[in-house]
């Protein structure tokens, strides 16, 4: 078709004439460069705390104790096939990570990361302190991947006295406090590992259960 000037329109069903005028039908297909609504909005909301400060620390502390060379690459791509973090953790606790897949299906991958996850579970990391695989293999929340592994760091101090490399992070107050499991205070101060509490029936008769420590005035 031609205008009255003679040159030729672009058609209006054309997929890339119609995504630059931001018009879309079933046939078009979407950019892996670009992401749509909300969760663009996600991601510019993200990208706007991301703390770049608290990255240098995490991946300078990853390099320092893994040996391994971030490069040129960004932390997603570093980080996503899982092997340098299933690294990390047997390095802080050898074996603590049983088998690295060094395979590039994204399945092994995403299963390194889960391998990594177990291992700072069973170090301490809280469960609401870890990131999901997600958020690393599809780069869907990088500041959470990095403030996770800042956690890591601290847990490690904790549960691992016997690694004697570099520190990241600060020892968390549950993780201080988990010597004291099982403790519980008393009026006169300090700790007792049980606390026994006497039968009313038996208070009345004057008779105490053994292991009982009433508190008098």
């Amino acid at each position: 078709m031609f205008n009255k000037g003679g040159a030729s329109s672009p058609r209006s069903g054309s997929p890339r004439n119609d995504a630059s005028r931001g018009v879309y039908h079933k046939d078009m297909k979407p950019r892996s460069d670009l992401t749509y609504g909300l969760d663009a909005d996600l991601k510019s909301k993200q990208n706007a705390k991301y703390d770049t400060g608290l990255e240098t620390q995490v991946v300078n502390w990853i390099q320092s104790v893994t040996g391994e060379s971030k490069g040129g690459q960004s932390v997603h791509e570093w980080l996503k096939n899982g092997q340098v973090l299933c690294k990390l953790a047997n390095t802080v606790r050898p074996g603590i990570v049983r088998k690295i897949n060094t395979m590039n299906a994204p399945f092994k991958q995403m299963e390194n990361i889960t391998y990594f996850m177990d291992a700072a579970r069973a170090l301490g990391v809280p469960e609401g302190s870890l990131f999901g695989t997600p958020d690393l293999y599809e780069d869907k929340n990088m500041g959470t991947v990095i403030t996770s592994l800042y956690c890591f760091g601290g847990a490690v101090q904790a549960s691992c006295p016997g690694f004697g490399g570099p520190k990241l992070g600060t020892i968390a107050a549950d993780s201080k406090d988990r010597k004291r499991e099982g403790m519980v205070a008393t009026q006169s101060g300090g700790f007792s590992t049980s606390l026994q509490v006497a039968d009313p029936l038996d208070s009345a008769k004057g008779i105490v259960k053994p292991g009982f420590h009433g508190v008098t005035g």
